[in-house]
């Protein structure tokens, strides 16, 4: 059985215990936050994910690109992007039964327009808060390396959410991150873009 978040507790995920399994409840109330909390000295760390929707439609949303909401056409997106003092990324529950799969993964703004090619100091935490408070982390200890790190996964497995610490640095840009992680229905317009 797959651990359980709890409200208000902290939980940290690594190798040896990389899943963790939100309730219906965290699953559908509120919002669930994504960030890396990073100093400036990892370099110019920018957040993206991959996702895909029940009825097929899959795409990226990154704030670093302009792409701030997902699915774009959507009056109410379900994936939105920000940064305050770190890039974030948040899911909006209320359409969580719209929600199939989601990949995190980090890059090097710098590095996406150099085909992946400039490395990252690799360090920080990534974090997920959920509406009631449970907080799960994610050390990002890696050597300097270039390339997209896909950081989480999560599955919505009959309404409630299933994340894995993923940890894998894919040499290459995000396309090749996001076809390594099965996201094979976006069309992409370059190594950074999708079409929409």
């Amino acid at each position: 059985m797959e651990p359980r978040a709890i409200s208000g507790t902290r939980t940290i995920l690594s190798a040896k215990s990389p899943t963790i399994t939100l309730t219906r409840l965290q699953s559908g109330v509120g919002s669930l936050k994504f960030e890396a909390a990073c100093s400036p000295a990892v370099g110019d760390l920018r957040l993206g994910c991959a996702y895909q929707l029940r009825d097929g439609h899959a795409s990226t949303a990154q704030h670093a690109q302009g792409s701030r909401y997902g699915p774009k056409s959507s009056k109410r997106p379900v994936v939105m992007t920000s940064r305050d003092e770190y890039e974030e990324i948040s899911l909006d529950l209320r359409q969580n039964q719209l929600l199939e799969r989601v990949l995190i993964y980090a890059f090097s703004e710098s590095g996406a327009y150099a085909g992946g090619q400039t490395p990252l100091n690799w360090g920080g935490t990534f974090v997920v808060t959920t509406f009631g408070g449970a907080r799960i982390e994610v050390p990002i200890e890696l050597a300097p390396a270039a390339g997209t790190l896909a950081l989480m996964s999560l599955y919505n497995i009959r309404g409630e959410f299933v994340l894995r610490a993923e940890m894998e640095l894919i040499a290459g840009p995000i396309r090749e991150a996001c076809k390594a992680y099965g996201y094979d229905r976006i069309s992409w317009l370059d190594d950074r873009t999708p079409v929409e």
